[in-house]
């Protein structure tokens, strides 16, 4: 049980919020400009930030990449889910958005505990 619920949080993380979510915020598409907009931020900052997720779903997705590297992954999803939530708040979103990151962090920790049972 426990294998399938690591590769099940971390195929949520490295693959749809990483590489699906990375590429989205490269490829900039009118969610993501309105997005930038109403939190106030560049949209070059959502270009640097997609590359970075792209990477981190890499290193989390791939087998054998050191163990530091991930480490670093998971820092960087982890900051990108409080940041998120930060935002939102800040700028006086409904408490779902609020909330939504902070549950991808909460899927993000399963992630990270399970990682040392099933990552040789």
């Amino acid at each position: 049980m426990k294998k399938y619920l690591y590769y099940g949080t971390t195929i949520v993380i490295a693959i749809l919020v990483g590489i699906a979510g990375g590429i989205i915020d490269i490829i900039q598409p009118q969610n993501v400009v309105d997005i930038a907009a109403h939190l106030g931020y560049p949209l070059y900052f959502f270009m640097l930030l997609g590359i970075f997720k792209v990477l981190g779903g890499i290193a989390l997705a791939l087998p054998k990449i050191p163990n530091n590297l991930k480490n670093i992954a998971y820092v960087g999803f982890g900051f990108d889910f409080i940041f998120a939530s930060f935002s939102h708040f800040s700028v006086g979103d409904p408490i779902v958005k609020i909330l939504a990151p902070l549950v991808l962090l909460g899927v993000l920790y399963v992630s990270f505990r399970l990682k040392e049972e099933f990552v040789v």
